[in-house]
């Protein structure tokens, strides 16, 4: 299965009306083939398709994402520190 937000040349967050309105360009580039640009939008109509074709193709403007940063700071703890009896309830 390719990629049918590369083959219909649309965003993720593309409307209904907006993956249907995008056949005919997809067909004038002929980039890709009918079969191909039917299947995509196929897949882009039907939720758990498009849900699946969201987690296997993220589209991500790499610029945009910022990377994770957490001001959490962690510290060795070792098994001696452990008070074993401290949730004893017998």
């Amino acid at each position: 299965m390719k990629n049918p937000y590369k083959v219909l040349n649309l965003p993720q967050d593309a409307s209904t009306a907006e993956i249907a309105r995008a056949q005919i360009p997809a067909l004038k580039l002929k980039k890709y083939s009918a079969k191909e640009i039917t299947e995509a939008q196929v897949a882009l109509r039907k939720p758990a398709l498009r849900l699946a074709a969201d987690f296997t193709f993220p589209l991500l403007d790499r610029r945009k994402v910022k990377p994770l940063t957490s001001d959490i700071k962690s510290r060795e703890l070792s098994l001696d520190e452990i008070d074993l009896d401290k949730y004893n309830s017998l």
